[in-house]
């Protein structure tokens, strides 16, 4: 689920923008007040310069603020786009890890090669990819379980002598955690909690 991005100032931005705007808020009261307009102008033309700074200080802790915020947004849209390209790539392994089995049963051992190393290369990637985000720790663990699962279906298939079974096992296995990975990033991505 994306977030929306707001156009309007947010509750939390209104303090801001009114002690940005408050002197400007005063300096218009006392214009408009026929008492203090002479007072005032004598003033503000006396001090502009020390008003404008003042008012340029302001300026740039409002634009500090949003500058924050706006980064905050940058970073989480940055790890959104991560954990969706993840999930893409992690899908993609999971339907050839089942391709895996059927060329297994097929006896086309070539392919069962081709197909081990690219579930094996998506799950080094995504581990990559992921850096030491303590998240997913787990979902860590059971890529790398995967991965190795893969190398030694990958080596049992350049055999002379290949075993189907430790293939097909290998497989299985390869596919269930595959399944568990795959459904916890999609809840996530889902709730938008990671």
């Amino acid at each position: 689920m994306e977030r929306a991005i707001t156009t309007s100032p947010s509750k939390s931005d209104w303090p801001l923008i009114l002690v940005l705007l408050s002197p400007a808020l005063l300096l218009a009261v006392l214009f408009g007040i026929p008492a203090t307009r002479e007072a005032t102008t004598k003033f503000a033309t006396d001090n502009w310069g020390n008003i404008a700074s003042v008012w340029g200080l302001g300026v740039t802790f409002y634009v500090l603020f949003v500058a924050k915020g706006a980064r905050r947004a940058a970073e989480d849209a940055r790890s959104a786009e991560k954990l969706r390209t993840a999930l893409a790539g992690l899908e993609d392994a999971a339907n050839k890890c089942t391709q895996v089995g059927q060329f297994a049963r097929d006896q086309k051992w070539d392919l069962v090669e081709l197909r081990a190393q690219e579930v094996m290369a998506c799950c080094r990637t995504t581990l990559a990819a992921w850096g030491d985000n303590p998240a997913l720790t787990e979902s860590r663990k059971k890529l790398n379980e995967v991965a190795t699962l893969m190398r030694s279906i990958i080596e049992e298939s350049r055999n002379d002598n290949v075993s189907r079974k430790t293939i097909l096992d290998a497989q299985l296995n390869s596919d269930e955690k595959l399944s568990v990975v795959v459904g916890k990033i999609q809840k996530e991505h889902k709730s938008g909690s990671l």
